[in-house]
């Protein structure tokens, strides 16, 4: 008899995340860890290490002044590890085990990690730390260099808060060293567009950086005549469209939408000239989709661009980011989805490519089951705390899409809501489909088929 069960690669994938939050949890709750050397409630500690090592930068303590340094430095790891993991881990497993899993459970596996199915496994998780290193180092030099220059930090401090925002933006986690976040920096377009810039680049999932790279590559080779030992179609690869495209929708969508909802808010964007409301329109719709940082008071915002600011969240960035939410492509095919059954087509069709059968029941899947937990966490807190569903609604989607806003209320939650928003990051983070797969112990093949009847439905 085995004292321990053998797991699955996605039920290892939750549990590895799940180990990982608790070693957290542990470090955060030590006196060592807050600046006043005193112990951390464990509550307060699972959520700041859960939001950590899912990207997300929920806090229900003051990040720059609660915590000591030791408490950053875990922040900080928990953060960069979760950052990688999200995107490799995923990968490193499927490859690991290749031949070892079932063709269901693999198939999973790299519809989560979005990684391409037949690429050196070596070569892929270098590029994935070297981007990831790279975006961070030049951000950190940028922000770092401001800091020092502009805003008289000192050197050491200038260096702590550019490494540490950097790593944040490219990771997209919305912890910051400051009480309201970016909202100090509101009016310094040289922080908040490079921030902006960053997270957007980060957003695009790595499948379709690497292609950007490679046609770039291409693209320079060929204007200096030499070759560089491949070609790639003329056409871009489906994904990419659909992920360049959308991302182009939802920033001008969301900064259209956003600037002209708050436009005469006193409390907002009422007080500012009209570039800065632009570009703090920008910066806090494109946060929604990303980072988590605002630089304007969410909670002063209407409940109007509440639910703008829910629908980006909900949607989120590229498959193959560190972003959350049920992902650009798992949208985009929803809306073809329907609009094909509008038209009466047999076929869903998107960019001249058919889509098959089994991804638009996973699109399906992934939605029904995000609006799942988003329904009954806000019916269970509803009903055990004094806020509003609005607020309620808004923190459930910031932790489910992983994205880290609020509207000011999670320091004041009781113990009960911040574990519950504690689980439902952990559920956003690993995606719906692993674990859907990593609770399915073992898979049965039907033999035969029920005979079909159409109820009605509409």
């Amino acid at each position: 008899m085995k004292l321990i069960p053998k797991l699955s690669p996605t039920q290892s994938i939750a549990a590895a995340f799940t180990a990982l939050i608790l070693v957290g949890t542990f470090l955060l709750m030590l006196p060592m860890s807050s600046a006043s050397g005193k112990a951390t409630n464990f509550f307060d500690a699972f959520l700041t290490s859960t939001s950590a090592f899912t990207v997300t930068g929920l806090a229900s303590l003051d990040t720059g002044a609660y915590w000591s340094t030791f408490g950053h430095v875990v922040i900080t790891f928990g953060v960069q590890i979760g950052g990688i993991g999200i995107i490799a881990f995923a990968t490193l497993v499927a490859f690991l085990l290749d031949g070892k899993i079932s063709l269901r459970n693999r198939t999973s596996v790299l519809a989560e990690s979005s990684a391409p199915k037949r690429i050196d496994l070596k070569s892929y998780l270098k590029t994935i730390i070297t981007t990831l290193l790279v975006f961070q180092s030049i951000l950190f030099i940028f922000l770092a260099f401001r800091f020092f220059t502009e805003y008289d930090y000192s050197f050491d401090k200038a260096l702590a808060h550019g490494a540490f925002h950097s790593l944040m933006t490219v990771n997209h986690a919305g912890f910051a060293l400051y009480s309201d976040s970016l909202m100090g920096f509101a009016k310094d377009p040289w922080i908040i567009l490079s921030v902006f810039f960053f997270a957007a680049i980060a957003s695009l999932g790595m499948p379709v950086l690497i292609e950007i790279r490679d046609r770039l590559k291409l693209l320079i080779y060929s204007r200096l005549g030499q070759s560089t030992g491949y070609t790639m179609p003329r056409q871009w690869s489906l994904n990419s469209r659909i992920v360049l495209w959308a991302t182009v929708f939802l920033i001008a969508a969301g900064t259209i939408g956003l600037t002209l909802a708050e436009w005469d808010n006193p409390a907002t964007l009422g007080t500012m000239d009209p570039v800065q409301k632009v570009m703090t329109g920008l910066f806090d719709s494109s946060m929604t989709r990303t980072v988590g940082f605002n630089s304007v008071a969410t909670g002063e915002l209407d409940p109007g661009s509440w639910i703008g600011m829910n629908i980006l969240m909900f949607i989120g960035g590229a498959s193959g980011s560190t972003s959350g939410g049920i992902k650009i492509g798992t949208a985009v095919i929803l809306i073809f989805i329907v609009y094909t059954e509008i038209r009466g087509d047999a076929a869903v069709n998107v960019g001249n490519r058919r889509l098959p059968r089994s991804m638009q029941r996973q699109a399906l899947t992934i939605v029904t089951l995000y609006s799942a937990v988003i329904i009954g966490a806000l019916f269970i807190l509803r009903f055990t705390t004094n806020f509003t569903t609005d607020q309620l609604l808004f923190e459930i989607i910031s932790s489910i899409g992983t994205v880290g806003l609020s509207t000011g209320i999670t320091p004041e939650l009781p113990d009960h809501a911040k574990f519950l928003l504690s689980l439902v990051m952990l559920f956003g983070r690993l995606g719906p489909i692993v674990v859907a797969t990593s609770l399915a112990l073992r898979k049965t093949k039907r033999h035969f088929e029920y005979p079909r009847e159409s109820p009605l439905i509409g």
